[in-house]
């Protein structure tokens, strides 16, 4: 009840904390979600183009946050804007494998229908392939959300003016850091947790989806 009371008190400095986590998520997961549909796509076409897509976004989650948020830093000055561009990274590998995984997964009779009522490559891709897809694609998409929402707290380190910095402020202090650590923590979980429980009802709703209509 302490933490409680305390992110009450603390909430005209932690509600900014909080909207300003929303909108660097948010900002991140739109663009990642849009260059790693593409580049799924493209990677479904070619397997030369998946295995650098992947090699590519999977050398990228081997990097510190710290250090890749530093390095965008050079180019962009310190505050959110790093840390936006090295979440937009960090997100791509799952929207990217997940998207490939999905269209590869659309069995070939279907395609072959659809082409057969006369519909060419880009009204195969967006009328049947991407949506048979979409389950797989937001099994990415929560992955990714989840993860950069708690990579996000990271950002203070570099001037984010995010959730990181209660948790930041607690680190190596002894009076009041148990609330002030959790005052950063318990909301950083329950975005996660919201944002994770959000797009596994999409996710179970268009696989039922996917099921029924595949059955017909």
């Amino acid at each position: 009840m302490s933490t409680l009371r305390y992110i009450a008190d603390n909430w005209d400095t932690l509600g900014p904390e909080v909207r300003n986590q929303l909108v660097i998520v948010g900002i991140c997961m739109g663009v990642s979600a849009a260059v790693g549909l593409a580049l799924g796509v493209a990677a479904a076409r070619s397997d030369r183009v998946a295995a650098v897509a992947i090699a590519i976004t999977s050398t990228i989650l081997t990097i510190p946050s710290f250090a890749l948020f530093g390095l965008f830093t050079i180019w962009l000055g310190l505050g959110s804007a790093p840390v936006i561009a090295g979440l937009i990274l960090y997100a791509l590998l799952p929207i990217v494998r997940n998207t490939r995984t999905g269209i590869r997964a659309v069995r070939p009779a279907v395609i072959e229908a659809a082409r057969g009522m006369g519909m060419s490559p880009l009204q195969v891709l967006l009328r049947v392939e991407i949506p048979l897809a979409v389950p797989v694609i937001l099994a990415g998409l929560r992955q990714a959300t989840v993860m950069v929402v708690a990579i996000a707290t990271v950002g203070a380190t570099v001037g984010a003016d995010d959730l990181g910095r209660p948790i930041l402020a607690a680190v190596g202090r002894s009076t009041g850091s148990y609330e002030r650590l959790l005052s950063g923590v318990l909301p950083v979980a329950a975005i996660g947790i919201l944002a994770d429980l959000i797009l596994a009802g999409a996710e179970r709703a268009l696989s039922r989806g996917r099921i029924t209509t595949a059955a017909l």
